[in-house]
């Protein structure tokens, strides 16, 4: 049994413990209120599964559900229905690790439980900045107690159908989407090896909210490093079978696959042919298992010989299965050149600069778009730079005991949904997934940016920073030569969501332009609304990250233009 708690405090409560259909005192029979100072029975309920994978009903202690009278019409929801039909289906947003939870309408889509100060429930819109947003707010998010811990964490952060890419950004069937997704490299080889770590591993990811896992197909060219996980159609008997099965299991999630090759050349077998398989295989799924195809992990040192090489393998793909993105490979650098040379496809693949500190690699996601001349408008981070030795980013670190926190990974897939591009949260356990992928730092908070960024971001004109060469646009400029810079981008109807950042110490801007901005913590909570007009100053306290205790590099802001 679950209780929930509005966000004014108040328990959620079925009149009546519930009823059939009719009214009582001239209101309706087992209305849905949030009044209560504390949980009784009317005050508990069951969250049951439908016949439907991602929508789910609430259901009362007296055996009703709650349902959107009218097809949500009618605005009220009340406990009185004791079958799930559409009426009484909904799609859950579950945040912060299962303790918040969101209540989206079926019959409705983009209407939510909504609480008001004075304890009503009505199904609504959430709003913000006075426009319909498709992500709950806070009179739309309940804390649920316990925790709700289902095997599918299902709202706007899973995707929908098949994932596309318009002239606006990515999209699925139902609309905008800001793909994160984490980097499981070697599921695949877990999965026929070990069934029960892999599915750990599904569960894990879906719990804290990642709508993709990137894994390899195809693992042993890199020898000794790989022995014991070979895999791939030269290694694993039954391949296409143990591909579908591990396909299955992540269906079962709500998990996409970002299938990546993996070792290019490992097999006696040609590309061509391979990648046709893959994509009668895909073509063939019941459900949109793949997100994206990728023809090869840093393909030119496992035996690629050229982009066209790769580019010919996945026209073949594309034959057999047109509705999939796919790509080439990223390249061995962030270099104009060698994004040319090895990069194609529907969007580019990046694996992300681990060098130097914080704010550097921060900065070298902004700088892709903007100086490495892609060939593409957006991307996806598929390794960027993460925790643990096995990431190879330790030994960069300028201080000894340095190591990358939480709030620099959220920073990092922040910039990168900023600059259009995807974002894989990457670990030591997401490349040989041996241990607990969850103890490594920004696990349970990179999905949650999801949260906060606005969800048509891409859309919005290209992302600026705060350089002289943006001096008739940029909303605040340096006061000083130092490592302080604030990244952001400014919708056409004047919103504005940007990221600060810098080394270590107090740094200093400059408003150019009057605003308004929230500052917010990396799951989304406002701590300061401020205004600022032309000339005032801002400054900022960053600390690195040392010796355990967490660092603070980036800030983020959200706001509108005075």
């Amino acid at each position: 049994m679950y209780t929930l708690r509005s966000d004014h405090g108040k328990f959620v409560s079925a009149e009546d413990g519930g009823a059939p259909q009719g009214t009582i005192d001239g209101r309706p029979a087992g209305l849905m209120t949030a009044n209560r100072d504390s949980a009784g029975g009317w005050e508990s309920f069951t969250i049951e599964k439908s016949d439907e994978p991602d929508f789910y009903g609430i259901k009362s202690t007296h055996g009703f559900f709650a349902c959107c009278e009218d097809e949500g019409k009618a605005g009220y929801v009340a406990f009185n229905r004791e079958g799930l039909t559409a009426w009484e289906k909904f799609k859950l947003v579950v945040r912060d690790n299962g303790e918040k939870i969101s209540f989206e309408s079926q019959c409705r889509p983009g209407y939510f439980i909504k609480v008001w100060g004075d304890g009503r429930v009505s199904l609504d819109q959430s709003m913000w900045e006075g426009e319909p947003s498709p992500n709950p707010g806070g009179y739309e998010t309940f804390t649920i107690d316990p925790p709700f811990k289902s095997g599918v964490i299902p709202g706007k952060s899973v995707i929908q159908g098949q994932l596309r890419i318009d002239s606006a950004g990515y999209v699925d069937d139902v609309g905008r989407v800001l793909p994160i997704g984490i980097h499981i490299g070697d599921l695949f080889s877990k999965f026929v090896r070990d069934r029960a770590h892999a599915q750990n591993l599904c569960s894990v990811a879906s719990q804290a909210g990642y709508p993709v896992i990137h894994f390899w197909m195809n693992l042993g060219t890199l020898g000794d490093y790989w022995s014991g996980r070979e895999c791939g159609p030269g290694y694993t008997d039954n391949f296409w079978g143990e591909l579908g099965a591990l396909g299955d299991l992540r269906d079962s999630y709500g998990l996409k696959g970002g299938y990546n090759l993996g070792d290019y050349k490992l097999w006696s077998g040609d590309h061509i042919s391979f990648f046709s398989q893959l994509g009668d295989h895909l073509a063939a799924r019941p459900s949109e298992t793949a997100a994206y195809v990728f023809g090869g992990n840093e393909a030119w040192q496992t035996g690629a010989d050229s982009k066209e090489e790769i580019e010919s393998a996945l026209n073949a793909f594309r034959a057999h299965c047109a509705t999939v993105i796919c790509t080439t490979t990223a390249p061995p650098s962030e270099s104009a050149e060698d994004i040319a040379k090895w990069c194609s496809g529907d969007f580019y693949a990046i694996h992300g600069y681990r060098d130097a500190e914080d704010h550097d690699r921060i900065r070298h996601i902004f700088s892709v778009p903007w100086e490495g001349h892609p060939p593409d408008a957006y991307g996806w981070q598929d390794e960027p730079t993460g925790p643990g030795d096995g990431v190879s980013v330790k030994a960069s670190h300028c201080y000894n005991g340095r190591d990358v926190d939480a709030n620099h990974m959220c920073a990092l897939a922040v910039q990168s949904l900023m600059c259009n591009q995807g974002f894989n949260y990457f670990c030591e356990d997401g490349v040989k997934s041996d241990g607990d992928i969850t103890r490594w730092a920004g696990f349970h908070e990179v999905a949650k940016v999801i949260g906060f960024v606005p969800v048509d971001i891409m859309g919005w004109p290209g992302p600026l920073h705060f350089g002289g060469s943006q001096s008739h646009n940029r909303v605040f400029s340096p006061l000083a030569e130092d490592t302080l810079r604030f990244d952001h981008r400014l919708s056409h109807d004047g919103r504005i969501f940007g990221i600060f950042y810098g080394d270590e110490g107090s740094l200093s801007a400059k408003c150019e332009r009057a605003c308004t901005l929230d500052f917010l913590e990396m799951d989304g909570t406002v701590t300061e609304t401020r205004s600022f007009t032309e000339g005032q100053t801002l400054t900022l306290s960053f600390r690195r990250s040392q010796g355990g205790q967490p660092g603070y590099t980036a800030q983020v802001v959200r706001g509108y233009m005075a």
